[in-house]
């Protein structure tokens, strides 16, 4: 129930609060995902999950909708995958590119 919707809320806030970061241009969540895989943050499919996981979070916000376990799950996979193609990926490439120079 009230846990589920906090969630779905939270993962929404995650990916606005990565898009600010990034200083994604838009002037709404849709238009700031789909900047961060045009600037090459994001791949175009995991642009797509992304919405899928944003809408999720508006039908929580907005209709009070609660998502069941298994699409929470998955949407939070989602995010993790975003969280890690724009701040885990960047650094391993650099930390390799400079051992393989060094």
């Amino acid at each position: 129930g009230e846990a589920s919707t906090l969630g779905a809320l939270g993962i929404r806030a995650i990916i606005d609060a990565v898009c600010k970061n990034k200083k994604a241009e838009g002037k709404n969540l849709q238009q700031k995902i789909d900047f961060m895989a045009e600037a090459g943050w994001l791949s175009r499919k995991q642009a797509e999950f992304l919405h899928k996981s944003r809408l999720l979070g508006n039908a929580a916000a907005h209709e009070m909708e609660t998502p069941d376990t298994t699409t929470l799950r998955n949407a939070w996979r989602i995010v993790e995958n975003m969280l890690a193609s724009v701040y885990v990926l960047p650094v391993a490439k650099s930390e390799i590119g400079n051992r393989l120079r060094g």
